[in-house]
């Protein structure tokens, strides 16, 4: 909650009159919460995210009151947004992992390869602020260490310098490249959530009801690899194939 309310009131710098104002309806949001009116908080919560504000914390939130108003996919989908920005949140993974079990579909996930699963947790160590807190700081040291190189050549602090400059541009380098995937969505695929009760899955991207091949229901998450007209190609976790109306879906 402390964080969610830091993003809004950061925001007051670039967008002033705004952002007070969402800081003030995040309040009311939680406040409403709190007093059992789910649908007032989700309100609150909704106008936040349609100004364009969004944190891990307001995704949690939000997704916990579709979550007490019975709306499982998209109380899913949020949490999935909420874990995203945070990925070791305690409290998101709990609460996602108890919304997946009440979904219809019991997709059990294919083991992923080693590589995969270890770049993911490279890409997620750190939490944004502080991956840019980092990069600034190994940017800053290179720099100070090149000044140092070359107003102080042939001393022992320009042979310091030399080693700060270096380190610097590896560490600005390693972390500017996280960060850059991160902010590009380079390491990230489209996934979806399916928000209707049911939707069939179909083996091409037609109406033909012969061509279903299975059938998916509310909350169940599928990994979006391509998209014909209205209609997407998508990658259940479990490795099963097929063609589903996008409009049954919302991107993560």
């Amino acid at each position: 909650m402390r964080m969610a309310i830091l993003a809004v009131l950061v925001a007051l710098v670039v967008h002033p009159p705004n952002a007070a104002a969402q800081a003030d309806f995040y309040g009311e949001g939680n406040r409403l919460y709190q007093e059992g009116d789910f649908a007032g908080a989700l309100e609150a919560y909704e106008s936040i995210l349609d100004a364009g504000f969004e944190s891990g914390d307001l995704h949690f939130n939000t997704g916990n009151a579709y979550f007490k108003l019975g709306d499982l996919g998209r109380a899913i989908l949020n949490y999935e947004r909420a874990r995203r920005l945070l990925p070791a949140d305690e409290g998101v993974l709990a609460n996602l992992e108890l919304a997946r079990t009440l979904t219809v579909d019991d997709v059990e996930a294919l083991p992923r390869f080693w590589l995969l699963s270890a770049w993911d947790w490279w890409i997620a160590l750190l939490p944004k602020r502080l991956l840019l807190l980092f990069v600034a700081l190994s940017y800053l040291g290179g720099m100070a260490g090149v000044v140092a190189l070359i107003m102080r050549r042939g001393t022992s602090v320009a042979l310091w310098g030399g080693r700060m400059a270096l380190v610097g541009g590896v560490l600005t380098f390693v972390l500017g490249v996280n960060l850059l995937v991160r902010e590009l969505g380079l390491s990230r695929a489209e996934e979806a959530v399916v928000l209707v009760a049911e939707v069939p899955v179909r083996s091409a991207p037609s109406e033909d009801g012969d061509l279903t091949v299975f059938t998916v229901h509310e909350g169940t998450k599928v990994r979006i690899d391509r998209r014909s007209g209205e209609w997407a190609e998508v990658v259940l976790e479990d490795g099963n194939v097929g063609w589903l109306k996008l409009d049954a879906v919302e991107t993560i």
